[in-house]
């Protein structure tokens, strides 16, 4: 009878399973719908996560790998290593690079700026492969500064072989080394991000939707944008103005975009989409996801205390407790629906002592989200608000025994 009356149970608790909704996550109210093998949006200014799947997953990245290359184009020339008029001349195996070129013809003179841009729009393997041999002077070499930079910036999950993301049968001379040339969708934000903060000047670059090579000479040819949501182009999107696209057939289509609204930057990534119009359709997806259901907010201003959490004690003070502030502001995109979701997690330091100066480190606060920790937000320091000075033996001794005569009376 009781195995009966179990098997009944169990019949049952299917049927609830299926007339009941499921259980909502945070992933299941807030994220967009998106078709891509892997896929990520984050705040430019914070890093803060706002939807991702797969996101720490390596796949071949194509051409958006190209970011890479024009990271360390661009560090050379602040470092004063290479200047941008200066002429390149192009090699015999850099103009035989296939697929997306300028047709760049061995000897050619052509300026380091000039092929940034045709890296950069154009996507152009050829240009790109010059750069490569002209700053470290063989692609190899190139390649070498490329997973040291990737190591610099906490790409975790990423192996560069080539500086531009072809696959090995495009290459007429293949660069040696480990074949492995891989990134993940969050490693591909984190270089955007990066890229864009230590130089802006790049979006000049990445906004122009169309350029003419060789302007002026019977080989002038104007190209566009590989990024079809540029001003002018079919895929339009308000506020896009770069960054990369890539396509192989390991890869699929792939696309890191970046848009920015008012005062609020995002940064997109889409890994193995369907065809070179879905690369766009979804980034557009989690663009408006972003843009829609997130405002950039500033929950505390710098030098301002945590609520309930104004003071630190010190129990070699001079005064019961110190006063604590933010070292700077915390801002970041919020969730416009869940505003009473945020909180604040503060943690001290342990075994502080008087005496301690004002703006010294005692803690750190961290912002949560339905009570856990928000990817991509860092802890913000807790410093104090004024100086403390250690308390003399006998003042400390009273407060003692003051504490245990109100704790004796109560």
């Amino acid at each position: 009878m009781f195995r009966k009356f179990g098997r009944y149970f169990y019949f049952l608790l299917f049927l609830c399973y299926l007339w009941l909704p499921p259980f909502a996550t945070a992933a299941e109210t807030n994220s967009p719908n998106i078709d891509a093998a892997s896929y990520i949006v984050m705040d430019f200014e914070t890093g803060v996560v706002l939807s991702e799947f797969q996101s720490d997953l390596p796949k071949p990245p194509a051409s958006m790998t190209k970011m890479m290359t024009q990271f360390i184009v661009f560090d050379e020339v602040k470092k004063g290593n290479i200047a941008w008029e200066d002429m390149v001349t192009i090699s015999p195996r850099a103009a035989a690079i296939d697929e997306a070129q300028i047709h760049l013809a061995a000897g050619d003179q052509v300026s380091i700026k000039e092929l940034l841009i045709a890296s950069v729009v154009q996507s152009a393997n050829d240009a790109t492969v010059a750069l490569a041999e002209y700053i470290a002077g063989s692609e190899e070499k190139f390649v070498q500064m490329m997973n040291q930079k990737a190591k610099e910036l906490g790409m975790n999950r990423t192996h560069f072989w080539n500086s531009t993301g072809l696959n090995k049968e495009s290459y007429p001379d293949p660069p040696g080394g480990d074949e492995r040339h891989v990134m993940s969708a969050r490693d591909t934000a984190i270089l955007a991000q990066k890229l864009l903060k230590s130089h802006p000047e790049i979006v000049q670059y990445t906004s122009l939707p169309s350029y003419t090579f060789f302007e002026g000479t019977p080989r002038a040819h104007r190209y566009y944008n590989w990024n079809w949501m540029l001003p002018g182009l079919s895929q339009f999107y308000q506020g896009v103005d770069g960054f990369k696209t890539g396509h192989t057939n390991a890869a699929g289509y792939c696309f890191t975009g970046t848009a920015k609204r008012s005062n609020f930057r995002l940064i997109t990534v889409v890994m193995g989409t369907k065809s070179q119009v879905a690369r766009f359709e979804e980034t557009k997806k989690l663009l408006d996801f972003g843009f829609h259901h997130f405002e950039v907010k500033t929950l505390i201003p710098a030098q301002q205390a945590i609520p309930n959490n104004e003071y630190f004690s010190l129990p070699n003070a001079l005064e019961r407790s110190l006063p604590v502030v933010v070292s700077k502001p915390i801002r970041l995109p919020i969730n416009k629906e869940e505003l009473n979701q945020y909180t604040y997690q503060v943690t001290y330091k342990k075994h502080l002592q008087a005496p301690i100066k004002q703006g010294t480190v005692v803690g750190e606060v961290r912002v949560l989200y339905r009570g856990e920790e928000i990817k991509g937000m860092e802890p913000v320091p807790l410093i104090s608000k004024t100086d403390m000075e250690k308390g003399s033996w006998l003042r400390l001794q009273l407060r003692e025994w003051g504490d245990k005569l109100n704790y004796f009376f109560e």
